[in-house]
């Protein structure tokens, strides 16, 4: 089946993995956010996933083993949809990726730790990583979503019922210090396996919370490959900074991965 067919309908093949886009907003409005961008048309109420999506997700190529959500938006907004969702795919002996900004309850990890054994009776396990890019700057940059403290105690509780945890540093904003990279790392490299990271994207190069005047930032106009086509960027670099978060995590014997599908390759070989 063509590509074109799955993207038409918000499923982005990117070589083993396919992400999931939607037309379900985010509450959360963080400052970085782009998927207004990509699509303009967000709505409350809608589905995750549509009855057209599930239908290709089950057509997909063999190659294809690795099903990421909450590429657009917030995933468990609504529990009982994400866990309804994530019953639908368990079947189709795949690796599920989820992310998330929120702090999640006892009750609910535990149903995720429910998912996770029944793929691992297929071979298969779901990865969760929860979203910190910032702590001192949180305010700024995310100001709707739940405090740092309240993520991290999340992630502690997921990785202690066994479910493969990972921490996205992601977008890695060019205003950070090193001071807050190191925070990030030593508060959370108990809970998880690995970190992953990536730039900033913007639409155009006016941001409130930028100066993109200054000297050490590196810009690059692109379309971005696990976006879906016709979506032209700008990403944004601080010279040198991915090499200190690589320092910082060297040091602390941690793993930084380029994306989820990198540091799901990583964990199976464990």
């Amino acid at each position: 089946m063509e590509k074109e067919i799955f993207e038409k309908e918000g499923l982005k093949l990117d070589k083993e993995r396919v992400l999931t886009y939607s037309q379900l907003s985010c509450p959360f409005d963080c400052e970085y956010c782009f998927i207004e961008d990509i699509n303009p048309n967000q709505q409350r109420g809608v589905a995750y996933l549509s009855q057209k999506q599930f239908e290709l997700i089950k057509q997909l190529p063999k190659e294809i083993n690795l099903v990421m959500l909450g590429c657009d938006t917030e995933f468990f907004q609504s529990k009982q949809n994400s866990l309804e969702i994530l019953e639908k795919l368990v079947v189709l002996n795949k690796d599920i990726s989820v992310i998330t900004k929120l702090s999640l309850p006892q009750d609910f990890i535990q149903q995720l730790n429910n998912i996770d054994n029944e793929l691992n009776q297929h071979g298969n396990f779901l990865t969760f990583s929860e979203s910190i890019t910032c702590i001192d700057s949180a305010w700024m940059w995310e100001p709707k979503v739940p405090s740092s403290d309240k993520r991290i105690e999340t992630l502690k509780d997921v990785h202690q019922q066994n479910i493969k945890t990972l921490v996205a540093i992601r977008p890695l904003l060019p205003t950070i210090s090193n001071k807050e990279l190191e925070m990030i790392v030593s508060l959370t490299k108990n809970y998880c396996y690995g970190y992953y990271s990536g730039p900033l994207y913007l639409k155009n190069l006016e941001h409130k919370l930028i100066d993109l005047n200054q000297q050490n930032l590196k810009i690059e106009k692109l379309q971005p490959h696990w976006m879906p086509s016709d979506n032209i960027f700008y990403k944004i670099e601080k010279e040198g900074q991915l090499d200190v978060l690589k320092n910082i995590l060297e040091k602390h014997n941690k793993p930084l991965f380029e994306g989820a599908a990198d540091a799901i390759k990583h964990i199976k070989n464990l």
